[in-house]
């Protein structure tokens, strides 16, 4: 129950960062693939190349999924529909 409320506490406050920094940052990704490119390129520096390649596509594929998939990790985590942690009060009659 704490994992869930966790993770959708953590993608809650991710709205703002789809909203206002994923092209920018899909932009800046996109250089650091041309960039490791240009190292995989020379052969003294093929393993930092294929290192920043990695952690490039990684981080491209990771942003991207979550934000096509952003509205179904929050409905799956979501704990507020759970009977254990809504409390319903009893109605109190209207004082006229």
């Amino acid at each position: 129950m704490q994992t869930k409320q966790a993770v959708y506490l953590f993608f809650y406050h991710l709205r703002a960062f789809f909203e206002l920094t994923f092209k920018p940052l899909l932009g800046l990704l996109t250089v650091g693939l041309a960039t490791s490119t240009l190292l995989l390129l020379s052969p003294h520096t093929q393993v930092a190349g294929s290192l920043v390649l990695v952690g490039c596509i990684a981080t491209i594929l990771w942003i991207t999924l979550v934000r096509y998939y952003y509205a179904a990790i929050l409905k799956l985590t979501d704990t507020r529909k759970d009977e254990n942690s809504v409390i319903n009060f009893p109605h109190k009659p209207k004082q006229e």
